[in-house]
């Protein structure tokens, strides 16, 4: 079970951020600090809330995220474990996707016999659809409340050579914008 704290906040994103807790099943507030346990199955669900969430809350005073009552402080130990739970949410997406191109045929092909039909949709490959269809639900609500934020992880102070792209980068697009259309 993942644990994400945070303290009241007088950051202009704390309203929605409070917003997206909420959207977890196990999200208390106690009068001083919001806790919200997150099991990875939800994590998975919820995912881009859970993104949004974290980024906007984790370099404020007070929070934290850990796993099974072990809470990291640091930033780069929060940013650690959240990239390895994007690496797995990556993965069971890929996988999930693999596995309904698998079975698709089947459960289409007219000429099929019901028994191998609940064959193939046994109880345990329904959950796994069920998932999966539970997760892109969620996405697609998040993206009807929220849209495209095309948003990017801050960078750090240390993080010179990012801090030095994005300049470079934004002139490129002041430039365009000088120059106009041709």
């Amino acid at each position: 079970m993942f644990t994400l704290k945070f303290r009241k906040s007088k950051s202009k994103n704390y309203p929605m951020v409070v917003k997206l807790a909420d959207k977890f099943s196990e999200h208390s507030f106690n009068g001083e600090q919001h806790i919200i346990h997150i099991s990875i199955k939800e994590l998975f669900e919820k995912w881009d809330y859970f993104n949004l969430m974290f980024w906007r809350s984790v370099d404020w005073v007070g929070t934290t995220f850990g796993y099974d009552g072990f809470d990291l402080h640091g930033h780069e130990d929060k940013t650690r474990i959240f990239y390895s739970l994007q690496t797995a949410h990556t993965k069971w997406i890929c996988l999930s996707e693999d596995y309904l191109l698998q079975i698709a045929p089947a459960y289409f092909d007219e000429s099929l016999i019901e028994r191998i039909k609940d064959g193939v949709f046994n109880t345990e490959d329904t959950d796994r659809i069920l998932d999966y269809i539970i997760a892109e639900k969620s996405r697609s609500d998040y993206e009807r409340e929220y849209g495209d934020l095309k948003f990017r992880a801050p960078l750090r102070n240390s993080d010179f050579l990012g801090r030095y792209l994005l300049r470079e980068e934004k002139k490129l697009l002041e430039k365009k914008d000088e120059d106009g259309p041709r």
